[in-house]
């Protein structure tokens, strides 16, 4: 029976193809997003783990300050000193940061991303967690200089010397581009423009003495947790929020994740809709099949063969054909992953195919959808296969059309 099943197999694998293809197409959705949304995620979790500070001190988002009402929250800047004066600090820095800021060129044509990702304009300061390093040109320094980041000075051809306007809350500025400054590590697709930190407090948020956080290193063999601990008591809990690395990055973790989220769940509605076409597919084609070896399977019951054997051997050739098609369905998937992460940093956001995760989760989905649908579908046709009867071989006519090629259609 054995021999039988791969024979028929392989002598009507023909008539499988378009099975074949849904469960390959179903298999390489679910596989591609599983692959993406991974290493999307890791290759985030990677940079923010990589560049957020021991302990961040940032003002307290309280319910109806949380509503975008324009209103950059920020703290006192001389917090920096009181925290800096705490037991097991090594350094604390002033940050400032704006998002979503309208930076235009002198064509007045919008700089920054289009994909959505935010225009961040900051107070530069280079740290070991610096997310970017000076590449060409200088440091800013005064009122009316910034560097820009590389990406998206490509991008929208700004060079060195272009004069950008800016436009804050406190009033808009002009500032004149004096360097260039390259990621070191992955660009989430932002634009970057970074201002010296006196300009970057009084032209985005109204006065040098405030600031939007205020970043704190601890001394070796302090934790993080500990630190915040320290800083807590010195500074109060009531107007700020402070947080460790971890918690720093789970956070801009959580809020990426809904970008992540609607990408997989989209390709996972695609492998819903291959799934369900290839339920269809799969029925109809071994219906046709059996109906046509009516006399195979009536003259393999005349030889003996029961009904469960008759029925395992449907269904063998459902789990031949899931398997097939899983393979080369996770094959395909990986190709579509890597496919997606180019299409991303066409659009800003460097991702690297060296990157790719493929999680242990990934395949065993794969032979899971694969498999069990060619399975489930093949069910009902290995049952009416089994109900064959042995006179079925006596039988002097075969089905119509048997033997017409299906490529056409």
């Amino acid at each position: 029976m054995l021999k039988a099943t791969l024979r028929s197999f392989l002598a009507h694998r023909g008539r499988l193809l378009l099975s074949a293809l849904a469960v390959i197409l179903s298999v390489a959705f679910v596989t591609g997003s599983l692959i993406f949304s991974d290493t999307v995620a890791r290759t985030f979790d990677r940079l923010f783990a990589s560049t957020a500070a021991d302990v961040t001190v940032a003002p307290k988002q309280e319910l109806k300050s949380a509503l975008p009402t324009g209103v950059v929250q920020t703290v006192p800047a001389s917090l920096a000193q009181r925290v800096a004066a705490v037991d097991g600090v090594a350094a604390t820095h002033v940050d400032v940061a704006v998002q979503n800021a309208m930076v235009v060129d002198s064509r007045n044509e919008p700089v920054g991303p289009t994909t959505g990702a935010p225009t961040i304009v900051s107070n530069w300061q280079v740290t070991d967690r610096s997310p970017v390093q000076l590449t060409s040109g200088h440091a800013p320094h005064g009122a009316g200089e910034a560097l820009l980041d590389a990406d998206t000075a490509r991008h929208d051809g700004v060079r060195i010397g272009d004069v950008l306007a800016i436009q804050a809350q406190p009033g808009s500025f002009r500032v004149r581009v004096v360097g260039i400054a390259t990621f070191t590590t992955t660009n989430p697709g932002a634009a970057r423009l970074f201002l010296d930190t006196p300009t970057a407090q009084a032209r985005l948020l109204g006065s040098t003495d405030r600031a939007t956080s205020i970043s704190v290193d601890a001394v070796r063999g302090v934790t993080d947790a500990e630190l915040k601990q320290r800083v807590g008591r010195a500074v109060g809990t009531t107007g700020y929020d402070l947080r460790t690395a971890g918690e720093q990055a789970k956070s801009a973790a959580a809020r990426l994740g809904g970008f992540v989220k609607i990408i997989k769940y989209v390709m996972l509605g695609f492998a819903g809709i291959a799934v369900l076409v290839g339920v269809f597919l799969i029925v109809n084609t071994f219906s046709m099949l059996i109906a046509q070896r009516t006399r195979e399977l009536g003259l393999l019951r005349a030889l003996g063969a029961d009904r469960r054997q008759v029925r395992r051997s449907v269904l063998a050739e459902a789990v031949l054909l899931g398997v097939v098609g899983s393979t080369v369905g996770l094959v395909a998937g990986i190709g579509l992953a890597a496919g997606l992460i180019r299409l991303m940093s066409a659009f800003g956001m460097n991702l690297t195919t060296a990157a790719m995760v493929v999680r242990w989760i990934t395949p065993v989905a794969a032979y899971a959808v694969g498999i069990g649908v060619t399975f489930l579908a093949a069910y009902l046709p290995a049952r009416r296969a089994a109900s064959v009867s042995p006179m079925a071989a006596l039988a002097d006519t075969e089905v119509a059309g048997t033997g017409r090629p299906l490529r056409v259609r």
